[in-house]
Formats: C-alpha cells, sequence, structure tokens
C-alpha cells in the first residue's frame, strides 16, 4: 500500500534533520572552543584520532609534533582563503514555534550503570551471609610496548569495596580530575555483583585519561566488567586477595586490586579495638595533663630543645648566709659541691623567716640536679622538725636521687616526669602529714632550693 504522506510532512521532516545536523555542528564545534591546543594534539597522538580532532586541528591552523602544537606555516595562506571565500555570506536567525522547538532540543538518554541489571541474569551470583569490606585500588594497564600489558605505578581510584548478599559497591574516589571529582560517579553509577566464581561483573563510569586544569572536561566511558582470563578471583570464604583486569580500549586498560577483606564479625572487632585503644591514650594524656597541672604548683616546664625541664618555681625563698660556709671533705662521686652552711629563709609568701643551719649538697647527672639536705640525727638541731619524717616519707613516695635515710633531697631540676612527680609526692606528704613545724621548714627549703644551689655553686669549691 502506498503511503500517504503530504509534502508538507515531508518538509517538515527534511527541515528538522537539517537544523538538527546544524545544531549537532555547533554543539561540536563549541565544545573544542575551550580547548587548548596542546591537548588537541595530544589526541593526534593516536594512530587513528577522532575526525573532528583532525578538523578542528586544520581550523586553527596548527602543527603537532610529539603531542606539542606550534604554528603551521603552511596555514596562513589557506586561512585566508578560507576568509575570502565567506565574503558576502549573511547569517540569520532561525525562528521555531514552540512545538518544533521543545522536539529539536531533546537530548539522547544519557548512558547509565543501571540499563545492565537485566544481564545479571546471564550470570550465577554469589551471595554472602556477612557483609564483607575490602580494600581496592585501580591502576591503568598500557598495551602500547606489550601485549601483556605494563602495569602503571599509580592509582587512578580508591577506596573501599564492600560485598553485600551479591551487590557489589566502591566507596572512594577517582584521582583524574575533571568530572572524576564528582562523587556520584563511583556512588551512584557504579552496578557491579559478584558471581558464585568470585569474578565482578556489571557496569560502572569510568575515566580512562587524566584532566589538568584549563581542560576541557570529559564524560566517563561506561565500560562493562566481564570475566577475564587474567583475572585472579576472590576467594571469599578465606576472603583472598584478588586482581580484576579490565579491557577498556585496544591500547589501555585496567586493573582493579582487591585486598585486606573483612567480614563485618571482624570490622567491629577492629572498631572496637581501636576505639579502646583511642579511649586508652585519651585517658593517659587527660592524667598526664592531669599530673603537670598539679606539678605546676612547685615547677616552671621550659622547653629546651627536644626536652621539656621542670625548674622549681615555688613562692619566693631565699637564702641569706650568716657566716662563711665550711667546706666537707668527704664528697661522693656525684657530689659537686658539699658544705655546711649557716644562715636564714627568708620567703614573704610563707611570712616567716626560718633558719638553717646543716650539711648540704648539690648532685647532677643527664636527668636532674638535686640539692641534698643532711637529716641525721647528729646533726644541727633545726633539722629535727624533718627527721622524724625522712624514713615515712621514702616509703611512701619512693627514693629520689641522692635520698637515703637520712637525707632528704629536693630536685631543683629534671627533665624526668617521674622523678619530678616523686618530688611533687614529697610536697604533698610533708604538706598534709607532718607537724606544722616539719611542715613549714620543708616547704621553705623547697622554696629556698634554688637560692641556696646558686649560693653552694658559687662559694664552695667543687
Amino acid at each position: 500500500m502506498p503511503l500517504n504522506r503530504s509534502p508538507m510532512k515531508h518538509l517538515k521532516n527534511l527541515l528538522f534533520l537539517v537544523v538538527l545536523f546544524c545544531i549537532s555542528s555547533v554543539v561540536n564545534a563549541a565544545y573544542l572552543d575551550d580547548w587548548p591546543d596542546d591537548a588537541l594534539c595530544g589526541w593526534m597522538q593516536q594512530s587513528s584520532p577522532p575526525e573532528y580532532i583532525i578538523e578542528e586541528v586544520k581550523k586553527r591552523g596548527i602543527l603537532c609534533t610529539d603531542g606539542v602544537a606550534s604554528i603551521n606555516p603552511d596555514a596562513s595562506q589557506n586561512g585566508s582563503s578560507d576568509t575570502q571565500s565567506t565574503e558576502g555570506i549573511e547569517i540569520y536567525d532561525i525562528v521555531f514555534d514552540e512545538e518544533i522547538l521543545g522536539e529539536l532540543i531533546k537530548i539522547a538518554p544519557v548512558e547509565s550503570a543501571a540499563d545492565f541489571t537485566e544481564f545479571f541474569k546471564e550470570y550465577q551470583l554469589a551471595f554472602l551471609q556477612n557483609q564483607i569490606t575490602c580494600g581496592f585500588k585501580l591502576k591503568r594497564v598500557v598495551y602500547e610496548n606489550t601485549s601483556k600489558g605494563e602495569i602503571e605505578d599509580w592509582n587512578m581510584a580508591y577506596g573501599s569495596l564492600i560485598i553485600n548478599g551479591s551487590e557489589v559497591t566502591l566507596d572512594g574516589s577517582w584521582r583524574m580530575g575533571g568530572l572524576s571529582n564528582d562523587p556520584k560517579y563511583m556512588k551512584d553509577e557504579v552496578n557491579l555483583r559478584l558471581t558464585r566464581d568470585g569474578h565482578i561483573v556489571g557496569k560502572m563510569a569510568y575515566f580512562h585519561l587524566s584532566i589538568n586544569n584549563g581542560e576541557a572536561p570529559r564524560k566517563p566511558l561506561f565500560i562493562e566488567l566481564k570475566k577475564h582470563q587474567n583475572s585472579k578471583p576472590l576467594n571469599y570464604k578465606i576472603r583472598a586477595a584478588a586482581e580484576y583486569w579490565i579491557d577498556v580500549e585496544d591500547w589501555a586498560g585496567g586493573i582493579m586490586y582487591v585486598f585486606n577483606c573483612k567480614d563485618s564479625a571482624e570490622l567491629q572487632k577492629i572498631k572496637s579495638a581501636k576505639e579502646k585503644a583511642v579511649k586508652l591514650y585519651t585517658d593517659a594524656l587527660a592524667k598526664e595533663k592531669a599530673e603537670l597541672r598539679l606539678l605546676n604548683k612547685i615547677y616552671q616546664p621550659y622547653v629546651l630543645g627536644p626536652n621539656t625541664v621542670f625548674k622549681i618555681d615555688y613562692l619566693d625563698g631565699v637564702f641569706e648566709a650568716k657566716s662563711a660556709p665550711e667546706d666537707s671533705k668527704k664528697l661522693h662521686d656525684d657530689e659537686l659541691h658539699k658544705a655546711h652552711i649557716n644562715g636564714m629563709i627568708n620567703s614573704a609568701s610563707l611570712d616567716q623567716s626560718i633558719g638553717l643551719r646543716t650539711l648540704m649538697s648539690i648532685r647532677e647527672n643527664d636527668d636532674q640536679l638535686t640539692l641534698v639536705v643532711s637529716a641525721a640525727k647528729d646533726e644541727d638541731k633545726e633539722m629535727d622538725p624533718l627527721k622524724e619524717f625522712a624514713r615515712p616519707a621514702i616509703e611512701y613516695c619512693g627514693k629520689l636521687p641522692g635520698f637515703w635515710w637520712d637525707k632528704l633531697s629536693f630536685v631543683v631540676s629534671t627533665t624526668d616526669i617521674e622523678i619530678a612527680k616523686t618530688q611533687k609526692c614529697y610536697f604533698d606528704f610533708f604538706n598534709n602529714r607532718t607537724n606544722s613545724k616539719a611542715k613549714n621548714l620543708y616547704r621553705a627549703i623547697l622554696s629556698a632550693s634554688p637560692s641556696i644551689t646558686s649560693y653552694l655553686e658559687s662559694n664552695v669549691d667543687r
């Protein structure tokens, strides 16, 4: 039966095709307008560059050498000829009614990974009772030099691969620039499944070429993952590592490494252990900060090089000598200055002056500088309030450098926080557990310990 079509209908169809062709040409031209010359020349390095790329290179009059653009000396004449050929041509706007315009601006459906769903019925899919989470990294494989392919040593994409039942999802990011920075292409445009024999099949958005700043963005390819002869499928029962080779183009493809797979129970165990470790660290840090705040009652910390030095900064005690020191000839190996001293400790903060006459020495090593005060029973009577508490203090807090049953040590400075804590323990012991005389005498000596140390260093030979 002959078709009964009016001439007007033929004309409308013809007009539609012509206008569609014009719009397509304009769109393609506009798409390449923002491309730099070197980007075009990069495409010209391929064995069969696209025709529209070749035409754009001719149009711009450039010469491509190893992917780098330069001015083509032979293009200027052609360019002038083209310019002359367009003289006298006038361009008019085309006006369409709303119905025809609506038909013309319809865009063909965008390719999506979702359109592969119906093809999963061709595979025997796995079904995992427990969710598995693995790490993945995607690298490019280049076949230009060898048919076996060369794996480039950088990641095109990386992140986590999650298998729930048979569904495979990706939680990561592309590193190809341009549109690949949009997370939707990894979150929404991935439609993958796990087969019973451990292969990953399906369709996904794929960014094959890097886009640098200033280059025109490229839409992703939508590639199909198939069972590949080079692939090493996932043994999901023992969660061994896997490799999935991906065919993309003749010159290059990809390889996805899947590794460190854990089920939900293992991940929860790791999470709990991590949370416990974080809590222990946080608690230890909080405890250390609390201890440092307590140490600040008697010490001022200073950062000197790699170490924190704790120096006595307690009240304002100053030692004033009444007579010259009497040297002691009985020196131990670590004693630097040792003498009988006689004087007064004055402190406005303590609101008192306390007499001090006893044997004192300075001991020093890499960790601390210590003032040692004799509390022996046969020594001066001014020290009697401390003598009965020397042994209980040692039993309660432990020994300090130079400390013995008949000696009291005052750590003037130290880089060892544990020694500083022990000194703080002695301060608390005498401050809270002794009579007022012992308490006042201990606090006075502690307050004046830097002053006494300076006095011994200046007036007593080593």
